[in-house]
């Protein structure tokens, strides 16, 4: 009784000690005392409280999408900006309302960061707001170039060709996911290496799909779509996962393909939820807390939201994008948006948009890349179309970038200048290589020197492809050998020569046609035999460089010494078929003769007369038509049913298809050492006429009647009329033995079977084989090792074959040289294996 007494007194001193610490927490935060700041020596304690704080804030927004209970009230955005505000009161600091951001990062008092002493890490690329310093080094398809944003203009050099009609007119290099004393700076991220092995990547155009070809061989951040993307390429990459981007440590020569899904419409967006699970680290000025105030009580939409902060920015601040802010030590963001003038760039608005929308709980981030023309199939990018864009990452559609505070990147150079071809091959055969030489000189012939050419293969001058090759331009000329690849078609073509712009000069062209040609192949599928008049030309006409099939050609097909011939048109993959009819003269002689038919052997000519592209090919081919002496056939059927008949008569008459029921022994067995054991006795089977039927359940089909000493087989044997019987026999000695089942002289059926020791049959089929592949091969001989004989035999096999022959010979060295036993099942791989290669002819 006086234990029950004191687990209640425990139980109710607890409520009350657990009541009383919630009501002293709630005072606190009530009082709003001041916390220690970062540069008064801070607690490690309440770093460490601070620091679970934040991780119990993440984990809960993780696991908060896996919770059946959610409701439809912690969708709502305003729910979710007031959450995020109230989490990061922890944070504590005079210039800042509120933050959530590892401590390391924290801004200190002083102008400084936690652990970088007032400036931005150098290994970090950054964006400093101010204008202060040069953007990030994107020196892609540049040649090492960097670029500059600021007061001074970046240089009109042409970085990368982009092919396909991209999801939105910007592509990203890197992603500024913090922002700190006035610089975005990259999140630390570990990448993960990827490879592609085998994949086919194709040049053409293609829609929901964009390749990117480097101007120069180039390496680092490479330029890369937003959303959901699928990535193609044949080098490796490292991969940043969460930033979206992409890095080669090797030179990118070649292009490299992204396939993205139909980007979300303005409707879609209207709809659609941003990720409330995605976290971020962000610390909040002052000044960005009133206005998220304000965007939280006259928006209920994160679209809404997300529009309402554009437009309250642009009717409340000056844009001017000649301004260069410089903040000196003075917090960036909070200068601009509670400064006297209340002026800023391009860098303000989109810093100020990004802040206060991520204040409000919505993820927001800065992406530097590149600004592209919108809805163009082909374009070649330059440097000085450097972009900062922000990126909102939403539930369904991933990071969608926003175009606001547009300003135009595109330059047109003042000087016009002239691009000629003076020379090209106009035939240039697959696989080889083609010469084109050419001009550039200013509007009043002036030569140019130090630009590129870039040379294109197009089958319409309007066509948008890559180029294909590219050349310097010296003292006004420029000249470029390069080789048609095999994934150029032949046909005609128009090679033209682009000039990429400078600073100074703009492009312009010249485009005269060129035919690639190529040779061709006849292979004839025609049957070799015919009986009747109905010859079917068959056949494929192949491209002798690739061996792929050409479609849409004439082959035609004429019989010598005969007044036949005909046009089959060749189809998909280039195969042809024509049915011919062949009436061959009466006076036409036999090539052999026979009782029952004659055949004739005709000749034909398989031509291909040959294109503009195509050449021409001619082979020959022949054909046996049989004749059938359908009288000498009837006459000998007929004499053959009267002989039948009369034997048939006369062993009637004799008694030897006397009808008797008798009951026949079950099995009998002739051969050496033969052991025949059941273990019930077998049924008789009774004869009515018909035969029996002896089986081997245990050999498989396609193997041959073949089985080993000392091992039990099952011997089935049944009646045509239905009955069954089975016996199980042993034989202990090698040689050719006889099944069958009789009574007296009447054998109602019988099979053979041959008893082996299965080593000396693998054997035996392996020298046999080896014979063969001695006879077809030089170099094999008696001396050599198995393994010896197949480093000689396996160059000589298909590929596809290489699996089946090192099968066959690890069984035949294994009955040679190891003293394992060899069962059943090493003789049928064995023989299966020494089929395979012998029906296929590997060799």
């Amino acid at each position: 009784m006086n234990n029950r007494k004191n687990l209640i007194n425990l139980a109710v001193f607890l409520f009350i000690a657990l009541l009383s610490m919630l009501l002293i927490m709630a005072a606190i935060n009530m009082l709003d005392l001041p916390g220690l700041n970062s540069f008064g020596g801070e607690n490690n304690n309440n770093r460490s409280s601070q620091n679970d704080r934040r991780d119990n804030k993440r984990d809960n927004e993780r696991n908060k999408g896996n919770s059946s209970d959610r409701n439809n009230s912690e969708y709502d955005w305003k729910e979710r900006a007031q959450k995020r505000r109230d989490e990061g009161r922890g944070y504590i600091d005079p210039e800042y309302a509120y933050g959530q951001e590892p401590e390391s990062m924290v801004p200190r008092q002083g102008g400084g960061y936690g652990g970088y002493g007032g400036i931005a890490p150098e290994q970090m690329p950054n964006i400093d707001i101010s204008g202060n310093e040069a953007l990030p080094d994107m020196p892609f398809g540049m040649g090492g170039n960097s670029i500059v944003f600021g007061d001074g203009k970046n240089p009109h050099i042409p970085a990368f060709e982009v092919l396909g009609v991209p999801n939105y007119p910007f592509m990203k290099v890197m992603v500024m996911e913090n922002y700190q004393q006035n610089h975005w700076i990259m999140a630390n991220e570990d990448p993960e290496e990827k490879f592609l092995f085998g994949v086919k990547m194709n040049r053409e155009f293609s829609e929901n799909s964009v390749k990117v070809k480097p101007v120069e061989p180039s390496k680092g951040y490479i330029p890369v779509l937003s959303g959901s993307i699928e990535m193609k390429y044949d080098f490796s990459l490292l991969e940043y996962k969460e930033s979206g981007t992409f890095y080669s440590e090797e030179l990118v020569e070649n292009f490299y393909e992204m396939e993205y899904e139909t980007p979300p419409t303005e409707t879609k967006l209207m709809n659609a939820k941003t990720d409330g699970d995605y976290t971020y680290d962000v610390y909040i000025p002052k000044a960005v807390e009133l206005i998220v105030d304000e965007v939280i009580e006259n928006c209920n939409s994160d679209y809404e939201a997300i529009k309402f902060v554009e437009e309250f920015l642009l009717e409340n601040y000056i844009y001017d994008n000649s301004v260069v802010n410089n903040y000196g030590n003075k917090e960036g963001i909070s200068s601009f948006l509670w400064g006297e003038d209340r002026v800023g760039n391009y860098l303000d608005f989109v810093s100020a948009y990004t802040i206060i929308l991520r204040a409000a709980g919505i993820p927001c981030r800065l992406a530097l890349g590149y600004k592209l023309m919108p809805n163009v199939s082909y374009q070649v990018v330059y440097a000085d179309q450097v972009y900062v864009y922000p990126e909102i990452k939403f539930e369904d559609y991933g990071w969608v970038p926003m175009d606001v505070f547009s300003y135009d990147v595109f330059y047109y150079p003042p000087e016009e200048t002239v691009t000629e071809i003076t020379f090209a091959d106009n035939t240039a055969r697959r696989g080889n290589s083609i010469t084109v030489k050419g001009t550039v000189t200013d509007s009043v012939g002036n030569p140019l020197d130090d630009m590129t050419v870039l040379i294109y293969l197009k089958k319409d001058k309007e066509e948008p492809c890559l180029s294909y090759a590219k050349s310097k331009v010296t003292m006004g000329n420029f000249e470029s050998v390069f080789n048609i690849t095999g994934d150029t078609n032949a046909g005609k073509y128009q090679v033209v020569a682009d000039l990429l712009e400078n600073d100074i000069y703009r492009t312009s062209s010249s485009d005269p046609e060129l035919k690639i040609v190529t040779d061709t192949f006849l292979e004839l599928n025609s049957p070799n035999n015919i009986f009747g008049n109905k010859f079917n030309f068959t056949g494929r006409i192949l491209d002798d460089f690739s061996f792929e099939g050409v479609k849409g050609l004439d082959v035609n097909v004429s019989f010598h010494y005969l007044d036949i011939a005909d046009t089959a048109v060749s189809g998909e993959d280039g195969e042809f078929s024509k049915e011919i009819e062949i009436d061959v003269p009466e006076d036409y002689r036999y090539y052999q003769n026979f009782f029952f038919a004659g055949r004739y052997f005709l000749l034909y000519d398989a031509e291909f007369t040959g294109t503009d592209i195509y050449s021409p090919y001619y082979t020959l081919g022949g054909v046996y038509v049989w004749d059938i002496y359908w009288i000498n056939v009837l006459i000998t059927v007929l004499l053959l049913s009267g002989i039948i008949f009369c034997i048939i008569i006369v062993l009637r008459k004799k008694g030897m298809f006397k009808r008797e029921k008798e009951e026949l022994p079950i099995l009998a067995a002739d051969g050496p050492g033969v052991v025949m054991t059941t273990d019930v006795s077998p049924q008789l089977i009774k004869k009515k006429g018909g035969n029996c039927y002896i089986e081997f359940p245990q050999i498989g089909e396609g193997l041959p009647d073949v089985w080993g000493v000392d091992d039990s087989l099952a011997i089935v044997f049944h009646h045509s009329e239905g009955n069954r019987g089975e016996l199980k026999g042993v034989f202990h000695k090698k040689g050719e033995y006889r099944i069958k089942i009789s009574r007296d002289d009447d054998i109602s059926g019988e099979r053979n079977i041959r008893i082996v020791d299965y080593r000396e049959e693998i054997i035996a089929i392996g020298k046999s084989y080896l014979k063969e592949m001695s006879e077809r091969i030089l170099g094999i001989t008696d001396v050599m090792t198995l393994r010896e004989i197949l480093d000689i035999v396996k160059p000589k096999t298909t590929t596809e074959r290489h699996w089946v022959l090192e099968n066959a010979f690890s069984v035949f060295e294994k009955a040679v040289y190891s003293d394992e036993d060899i069962v059943r099942n090493d003789y049928e791989r064995f023989y299966v294996f020494i089929k395979e290669l012998k029906q296929n002819n590997s060799i």
